[in-house]
């Protein structure tokens, strides 16, 4: 296999594999699919790059994938976009109920609280870990909040001509209080961010086998393609949790091949809206974080790491390494390089207000396509001529951002994880 050009040197890419791994989503190939086909003809009208993505086919292992063919300027690129499932696993954790939802939030809760693990997201970012104690918090508010209201009731509404009347004041106003709770819970995807904290938690304990042995298999997917097709790039592309995942998948390729990227195709990482430190601040996740200093320390290969502020259930511009107290031997500072896709730039004011009240949405803006072009172009990324490393080497990676900390943090490394004691 040739040597990979220098970076000095622009690689034009003509032929691309991408590999790419949702979220916590119980949705699985059929539904992005769908996604990036309507996306990608909305962008292309706004890019000017013409596109066409062709029909869905299932490899022998479950995956999934769809050929791409783009015409940007520099001449017609090839995508061959592979979608390594997990949504069969996580629909195995996505219990319906309540019961069991009250059970998770509680212990996941304790877990978080004991070790000191939400304290420390609080002082990453606090959207995030807002959005992860959101939950406990309204199960509080449920538990306390009725017998408070009925207290209320019967101490305005005494019940002197009989309890008809407070029993009937004190149902209505406990159903207005479910109703109430019910609403926010739906609005804001409580249930399914619980869902995804807990399975974090099971994740560190070693309590989900499954989907260590599936992202082994993906990293055999990942080897295979990389060593026997003639791409120019290979780019593992991680959203949300799937951040998580695609790093575990990349670490575990490289654990067997260190030299992917110093030869063949050029390897790309891109995690969007990721998470990392909800399962990398947990002492129990050391395996991850060991998949972590194997990525710091693979110096040929091109990590880019886009968050937006606006997303509240991401770590916007929060160095998930130093978030999750891995280092680099070398300190560089672009590792990875952290950028912000800038939303606000894509849309007119009164649509991206609309976006930005839709936090789900504003979550999947990533993915999605813009009204206006700017240089955060998914599509582009994933179907264009340059590499990753290329189309953005002129931006300088955010560094030192504390627009969302509570209080600035100077050892970067909570205490359990940088004092070995785990």
């Amino acid at each position: 296999m040739q040597l990979v050009p220098s970076s000095d040197q622009p690689r034009q890419v003509r032929q691309r594999c991408v590999f790419y791994l949702s979220g916590f989503d119980p949705k699985g190939a059929a539904h992005y699919h769908a996604m990036y086909r309507t996306e990608a003809a909305l962008q292309s009208q706004v890019a000017g790059m013409p596109m066409e993505v062709g029909v869905r086919q299932k490899t022998a292992s479950g995956n999934s994938f769809w050929k791409v063919s783009a015409n940007p300027p520099e001449g017609p690129v090839k995508t061959h976009y592979v979608f390594l499932r997990w949504d069969d696993i996580v629909r195995e954790h996505w219990p319906r109920s309540r019961i069991r939802l009250i059970t998770d939030l509680l212990c996941t809760t304790w877990l978080n609280l004991r070790s000191g693990t939400l304290w420390r997201m609080f002082r990453l970012s606090w959207p995030p870990a807002v959005a992860l104690f959101a939950p406990f918090l309204l199960l509080c508010a449920v538990l306390l909040g009725t017998p408070l209201l009925a207290a209320i009731v019967v101490w305005q509404i005494p019940p002197i001509d009989g309890w008809v009347p407070t029993i009937v004041a004190i149902t209505a106003l406990t159903a207005l209080w479910l109703a109430i709770a019910l609403a926010l819970e739906k609005k804001y995807g409580m249930a399914w961010l619980l869902r995804s904290y807990a399975f974090t938690a099971s994740q560190a304990g070693g309590r989900a086998s499954q989907i260590d042995a599936r992202l082994e298999q993906h990293a055999e997917s990942l080897l295979h393609r990389i060593n026997n097709y003639a791409d120019d790039e290979v780019l593992i592309v991680g959203h949300s949790s799937g951040s998580m995942m695609a790093a575990s998948v990349l670490a575990k390729a490289l654990s067997r091949d260190p030299q992917l990227g110093a030869r063949g195709p050029v390897v790309s990482l891109l995690t969007l809206g990721q998470c990392m430190p909800m399962l990398g601040c947990l002492p129990q996740a050391r395996a991850f974080r060991s998949d972590l200093q194997r990525l710091a320390n693979a110096e040929a290969i091109d990590w880019l790491d886009f968050s937006a502020p606006p997303d509240g259930c991401c770590f916007a511009l929060t160095d998930p390494l130093a978030a999750c107290g891995v280092t680099n031997e070398k300190e560089r500072q672009d590792r990875p390089k952290l950028l912000s896709p800038r939303f606000a730039e894509m849309f007119e004011l009164p649509q991206y207000l609309a976006i930005k009240r839709d936090k789900l949405r504003m979550h999947f803006q990533y993915l999605m396509a813009g009204s206006k072009a700017i240089s955060y172009d998914f599509f582009a990324i994933t179907a264009g001529a340059k590499t990753l490393a290329d189309r953005f080497k002129n931006e300088a990676s955010v560094r030192r951002y504390a627009g969302l900390q509570i209080v600035k943090i100077k050892n970067s490394a909570p205490r359990h994880i940088a004092g070995g004691a785990f």
